[in-house]
Order: structure tokens, then sequence, then C-alpha cells
């Protein structure tokens, strides 16, 4: 069994490269150089435990390993963003069931810790009755649960797991320690996951401030060439420019047209280092195709997001590929 790693990431595009529970794109939507680290230990063969954290706001995209439920935790109490169009508080818990699409954005700053479980060990800690229907129930889709003492809890729990880890990577050498932490993974979970509809209530639903601004990074990257204006945007939800202005600085604390030049920039990123061996593919004509025509002004603007210019992305990556 591979017991994980932790190691400092200095580019958003490289959070989730070494991850095997899953498979996901990370994008940066604040300006600032990029510091965070990623913290994976797996406890058990199905059971992973996460902690990621990032200096600048972060949106992620993905989808967990199939056959694996995740639940997730903000770990500073006062952190707000969005999952699967759902306002995300300090006190929420996300759960996300194996091989299902999410998107999680972290305002400010990213910091969350997450337990991915195989649904057998699950199922096997419930037992039957009613709470097994009650789990089972759960794996249909991403949900949030707003129960402040069970985040507080998780929260706890994860992160007192991993720095023990850290400090005494021998822990998982011996039976009891490592049978301790994961029985007490899974009686957490349980506890979440199986209560009793009474003690807190999942939310389903998007909110509509949630929904207009996933939708609107979905519509920006489903038309790279055509970057839409407010104007547009507004069309095409059927929403006036105040209700629009207003769902992104409360959500994502950035305004519109920031946040879709955000989604741009990280698309240009991207191809970028997908690129990075192949010389003749231009700097200038990526840009291009997101919409980017003024190269001074792409260039300020990257930088500014990224804290680098657009060269120095391609060099640094072009290198890792000659490694």
């Amino acid at each position: 069994m591979n017991a994980g790693h932790s190691v400092p990431i200095r580019d958003v595009a490289e959070l989730g490269r070494e991850l095997t529970a899953w498979s996901a794109v990370y994008e940066q939507m604040t300006p600032g150089v990029f510091e965070g680290r990623v913290r994976e230990r797996w406890i058990d063969p199905g059971i992973e435990i996460l902690w990621e954290k990032g200096s600048q706001s972060v949106f992620t995209s993905g989808a967990s390993r199939a056959g694996m439920v995740s639940i997730g935790v903000l770990v500073p109490p006062g952190q707000a963003g969005l999952y699967c169009g759902m306002p995300l508080g300090g006190d929420a818990v996300t759960c996300l069931p194996g091989g299902h699409g999410f998107e999680l954005f972290c305002r400010g700053g990213m910091d969350i810790v997450s337990a991915t479980i195989a649904e057998p060990l699950l199922l096997e800690a419930v037992g039957e009755g009613g709470d097994r229907a009650r789990l089972c129930a759960l794996f249909e889709r991403p949900q949030l649960r707003v129960q402040p003492p069970a985040a507080r809890r998780l929260r706890r729990s994860l992160l007192e797991i991993v720095h023990a880890l850290e400090q005494r990577p021998a822990l998982l050498g011996f039976e009891a320690s490592r049978q301790a932490m994961r029985d007490c993974v899974l009686a957490l979970a349980v506890d979440l996951l199986a209560a009793d509809g009474r003690q807190g209530k999942w939310a389903l639903h998007p909110s509509v401030k949630g929904w207009l601004v996933r939708g609107a990074r979905e519509y920006v990257l489903d038309h790279p060439a055509e970057p839409p204006s407010v104007s547009a945007l507004c069309g095409h939800f059927g929403v006036s420019r105040r209700t629009l202005q207003y769902a992104f600085d409360e959500l994502a604390g950035l305004g519109i047209v920031q946040f879709v030049r955000g989604v741009r920039l990280n698309g240009v990123r991207r191809e970028l280092i997908a690129t990075a061996a192949d010389p003749a593919v231009a700097i200038a004509d990526i840009a291009a195709r997101w919409g980017f025509w003024h190269l001074p002004r792409f260039s300020a603007y990257y930088r500014g997001l990224f804290g680098e210019l657009p060269s120095a992305t391609r060099r640094r990556a072009a290198t890792s590929c000659g490694r």
C-alpha cells in the first residue's frame, strides 16, 4: 500500500497531479504567486485522507474514483466557497459519491481536508437496517450537509491523523495504530452519512447564485474563442446585470469580468503546459484561441494572475518534459 505523500506546490496546475483517488483540474482565480501544499495519506487500501492548501482562490472540477465516497470540510471555519452550485461555509460537510463529477470553489484561499472511503467499507461499518438504506441513498449525487458538530469532529480528527503521520510515518506499521485510525474515520463517516434526518439536512439543489457562477464558467469553457460580455451572460441566463454581479460578489468575491477573464487565462495556461514540448505552437496563437488578441495586455493579465509571464510558464513546463 502506498502510504501517500506531502509536497509543496508552486503552480496551481500541479495540484492533483499525483493523486490516485481523484481526477481533477485546478484553476487559480485571484492574482499573485501561488503557494500551496498537498498532503495525501492512505491509512488503509480503501481509505485516503487528503489535505489541500493554496494561497489563492481556486476553482476545481473533476471526479473521484468510482466505488469510493468522499466527505470533506473546510479547515478555517470562516472560509467560504461553492460546492456543486451550493454555497459552502465552514460548518458544512461535502459528500461526493464515487465516479460523480464535482465543482469546488474556495474563496480567498484553498484549505480543505477530506476522507475518501471505499463503499464496501462503509456498508460493512453501517451494517443492516435503516442506516444502510440512508447511506445507499447518498451514493446517488453530490450533496452538502450543514451540521456544525459533525463538521468540527471531522475537521479535528482528520487533521490530527495527518499531523501524527507527518511526525511519525512509521505509525502505519503498527497494526493497532492503523486500525484505530481506520475505525475513527469510518465511525465519523457513518455517524455523518447515515445519521437520522433530524440531525441535519442535506442540501440537494444549487442555489440561484451558485447556479449562475457555475453556469458562467461552463459557458466560457464551451465558447473559448468567443469571450462573452456581461450583457451576453445576462441574456443567456435571463437575469439582470445587478443580479449577476451580486451573485459573483457574494459567492466568488470577484467581479464577473475578472472571473470570466480568470477562467480564460487558466485555459491558456493549460494549453501552454500541454504544448510545451512543441515550439511550433506559438504563445500568441494559444492566446488568440482564448480571445486574447492584444498581446501586451494579455501578458499583463497573465502575469498579474500567475506571477510570471506566459513564456516563463512554457520554459518551466518544457524543462519538466525534458527530465
